[in-house]
């Protein structure tokens, strides 16, 4: 929890008046310390000059020393007066029991002593009050003016900076506080609008570059889009050179049986047989080419790719029924170990793009003959599905391995591949949210992993 805290203003109010009341005190103290001393010293003085006054008078003789005593008693200092003689004879006038004398010796041995009178309280008191008054107006009128210097000088200029701070940090940059104030603080005003500006450019140059950015991720996508597309065209071609010599086949028997039948001559039996055989080997050509036309159209991506789910065992069913009708593939033995396994996140249609390339690849890589085992598990531990394809083939060579789903590697001699094929794979995955891999099998022949997150 944020503690509260007192402003600036508060704090200076605060600090100033302690300071200043202390200053009162130490000075107010001192300055009746120091005037009852000097008014001692005076009473001493002036006591001194009317002892020496009075000795003059009584050593000028008898007739004058009465009335040079009773002269000294109406003053207001002086309360008795003491004369011992040398015989133990004392003559004493007025009060002689003040704790403050002054003493002098007569010309004739005679010893003169001046007793005098206590100060009076209610002047000490009223001369203390009176400069306490003074002291305390001093003060609350220096106390004022440093105030109102250290708000104008300090306390205003940091209260803009502070209000400007918070503005600025809600993120309004079109702020600016005025240069004024004590040099420190005006220093720091100009720093801070130095900085606004500061921010200000580097705002628009960012979001400049965010723009630029934004494009340029736009005509990424579309080219990667664009290559995914080329490579699936291109997996489409080499799919339909095989099935046009599968088409063949069926179609030369179509018109073997449609010349019979045209010739005459069957009966009735013969007619329907012939019929059921050419309405087969037209479902026949209809299903392959129906197969690779659904391969071929889907490939712009969607929005709902992201959020879609793919079937894993019907996506290994696609792709196998579309390698099947190749003519290079009639030496090779498509082995499938699938396992009922959870549904994975991804589209069907990119997934069995992935699956598709890597069986060509791997019939490729065994020259037409051999056998690609394809298999599927569930591996609860990592929550994801494995599809896993490997061959019988040379397996894949250790200067290729490292760089095997970069673009344009390839093991293929000149004119036979792109390069891409890969590489399109290992991003359809990445975008899937799971996983590629590549390896030599310890029994030979390549195997590769897709490991695929389950569906939500």
């Amino acid at each position: 929890m944020k503690q509260a805290s007192l402003g600036l203003r508060a704090q200076l109010v605060i600090a100033l008046t302690l300071a200043f009341l202390a200053a009162t005190l130490l000075l107010g103290f001192a300055a009746v310390r120091l005037t009852e001393r000097v008014r001692d010293v005076d009473r001493l003085r002036d006591a001194r000059a009317t002892l020496r006054a009075l000795q003059v008078a009584l050593e000028a003789g008898p007739a004058i020393e009465e009335r040079a005593i009773r002269e000294v008693l109406r003053g207001d200092e002086i309360a008795g007066v003491r004369i011992a003689g040398p015989g133990g004879i004392e003559v004493v006038h007025g009060q002689t029991s003040q704790a403050d004398t002054v003493t002098t010796t007569l010309q004739d041995g005679r010893s003169l002593s001046l007793y005098l009178k206590h100060r009076r309280a209610t002047s000490a008191v009223s001369f203390t009050s009176i400069l306490m008054l003074y002291a305390g107006v001093t003060v609350v009128a220096i106390l004022f003016l440093t105030y109102m210097t250290l708000t104008r000088l300090f306390v205003t200029p940091v209260e803009r900076l502070t209000r400007a701070s918070e503005r600025l940090a809600t993120g309004n940059l079109q702020v600016s506080v005025p240069v004024t104030g004590a040099a420190e603080v005006a220093q720091l005003a100009a720093a801070f609008n130095q900085m606004a500006g500061q921010l200000r450019r580097d705002r628009g140059a960012l979001e400049e570059r965010l723009r630029e950015l934004e494009a340029t991720t736009k005509e990424l996508q579309s080219a990667q889009e664009q290559v995914v597309r080329s490579e699936k065209l291109a997996s489409v071609g080499r799919l339909a050179a095989g099935i046009a010599h599968e088409i063949g086949n069926p179609l030369a028997a179509i018109l073997g049986l449609v010349d019979l039948m045209r010739q005459g001559g069957l009966d009735s039996a013969e007619e329907k047989e012939f019929l059921s055989r050419i309405h087969g080997e037209t479902e026949r050509i209809h299903r392959i080419i129906r197969d690779l036309l659904d391969f071929a159209r889907h490939g712009q991506r969607d929005a709902k790719d992201d959020a879609s789910v793919a079937n894993v065992r019907a996506v290994v069913d696609d792709a196998v029924s579309l390698v099947a009708p190749q003519k290079d593939l009639r030496a090779i033995v498509i082995e499938r170990e699938i396992a009922d396994v959870p549904d994975v996140r991804g589209s069907s249609d990119r997934l069995t793009q992935v699956v598709l390339n890597l069986l060509l690849n791997a019939a490729d890589a065994m020259q037409g003959a051999g056998v690609i085992r394809i298999s599927v598990e569930h591996d609860a531990t990592a929550e994801t599905v494995r599809l896993i394809v490997s061959d019988t083939g040379p397996g894949i060579a250790k200067d290729i391995l490292p760089r095997l789903f970069e673009p344009f590697v390839t093991s293929k001699p000149a004119g036979e591949g792109t390069g891409l094929g890969l590489a399109v794979c290992h991003t359809l995955v990445e975008e899937m949210g799971g996983t590629l891999r590549a390896e030599n099998a310890p029994d030979g022949g390549a195997r590769f992993t897709v490991a695929l997150r389950l569906a939500r």
